[in-house]
């Protein structure tokens, strides 16, 4: 690698030259951001490091550079100032555009760097990420798209459940799923709930929407029941809670999936902010039908102790931007670690979202959380997926083969 460094401290260089070049790199040392600029601009490095605190100056004022003139350079932040201005340097970064790769504390400097000039190689995407487990044709833009096209769409059929796995961190079996509305368009292509569920919410479709994708959640009630699951999870819109026959809907989900699996409401934290008067009658009667309640997202709002005080929730899904800066940032690491003691106090289940990677998935493990949910296990997909991806699991247990290494 090619690395680049950028600091007004010149009795820095020889410190990290001699660190650099012992590990096989080439070094370039900047003790001005005009000249790394320039350094930038004739040879793009393979990693820069950046200090932040550059007398007049600032590594902030590179890093608006770089994204202004789109320059596709990783970089690791240096900072003598604490961890909390590099949490914060990186999420300015990030927020622009450009890949961090590292921060590094220069009272730990040797230790902080050397994971950076040595990067493991990147594992293979695991077989649950496989090609089969992706939509074949992904919608990779918003087209035009109306009220009207939308109801033609629903009336044609369109509508397909999608089902992402939620797996035990014990033995790495799928207990649980959570359904994901796709809609297939005219030419094959998927559009994902983002795209047309705010429509369906203002068009006043989203309650003939959710009916639909109920009867299709029933129709694959004998599949589902082979797969031994425990629950099955789904999410309902705020317009459809509010409304007088939001209970009755669920009933039919409920009623449809008995002696299969239970089912679970997700509702988001942000959301049970708005009328905790209907939520607390919604989620009351939702468990004297035999439903469980999850609350998504947390960690995103204003409202969450009040919410788990007042509403019978039986899970607590951790938001996925905990989980996806665990390692980068400490902060993060330490409000997920309170979280998980916060839940597991309250004897609610957690969840964890976002899971990518073999270490989250471990850390996780180790912090005492159930379950989890992210690319790791599986994408949103069909069905037939999540039948290869269940039976692939029970082979693992039965064969004894070891999901997680944790010693």
């Amino acid at each position: 690698m090619h690395i680049l460094y950028l600091d007004d401290d010149p009795r820095m260089e020889s410190t990290l030259r001699r660190i650099v070049r012992r590990h096989g790199h080439s070094f370039e040392f900047c003790t001005s951001i005009q000249t790394c600029k320039a350094a930038v601009t004739q040879t793009p490095p393979d990693l820069l490091l950046l200090d932040l605190g550059l007398g007049q100056e600032s590594g902030l004022d590179l890093i608006e550079w770089l994204a202004t003139t789109k320059q596709r350079v990783p970089v690791a932040f240096l900072s003598g100032y604490g961890d909390d201005l590099l949490d914060t340097a990186q999420r300015i970064a990030k927020a622009r555009g450009i890949e961090v790769r590292g921060l590094i504390s220069k009272a730990l400097l040797v230790n902080d760097l050397i994971p950076l000039l040595n990067p493991l190689p990147s594992p293979e995407l695991p077989a649950a990420v496989s090609a089969s487990a992706v939509p074949q044709n992904p919608s990779h833009h918003n087209p035009p798209f109306d009220a009207t096209q939308l109801a033609e769409r629903l009336n044609a059929g369109a509508l397909e459940p999608f089902f992402q796995p939620i797996i035990s961190l014990v033995d790495g079996r799928p207990c649980g799923v959570e359904v994901l509305a796709r809609l297939r368009l005219a030419d094959g292509s998927l559009l994902e709930a983002r795209d047309f569920i705010p429509l369906a919410e203002t068009a006043n479709l989203i309650d003939a929407l959710t009916q639909d994708l109920f009867d299709k959640i029933i129709a694959l009630r004998e599949r589902l029941r082979a797969l031994d699951l425990n629950f099955l999870s789904v999410n309902l819109s705020r317009f459809t809670i509010e409304q007088p026959h939001a209970t009755e809907l669920l009933q039919t989900l409920v009623t449809g999936l008995n002696g299969c699996c239970r089912v679970q409401v997700e509702i988001t934290e942000t959301w049970a902010r708005h009328d905790r008067q209907v939520l607390r009658d919604f989620a009351a009667r939702a468990q004297l039908m035999g439903a469980s309640l999850a609350i998504d997202d947390f960690g995103t709002g204003y409202a969450s102790l009040r919410n788990l005080a007042e509403l019978p929730f039986n899970f607590l899904k951790i938001d996925l931007s905990f989980v996806s800066e665990m390692f980068d940032s400490i902060k993060a690491m330490t409000v997920l670690m309170a979280v998980i003691g916060f839940g597991q106090r309250l004897g609610l289940k957690l969840i964890a979202e976002g899971v990518e990677t073999e270490a989250q998935r471990d850390l996780l493990f180790r912090a005492g959380l159930d379950l989890a949910q992210g690319y790791l296990f599986g994408r949103p997909s069909s069905i037939e997926t999540l039948e290869e991806l269940c039976m692939q699991s029970q082979f693992c247990i039965d064969h004894g083969v070891i999901l997680h290494s944790l010693e």
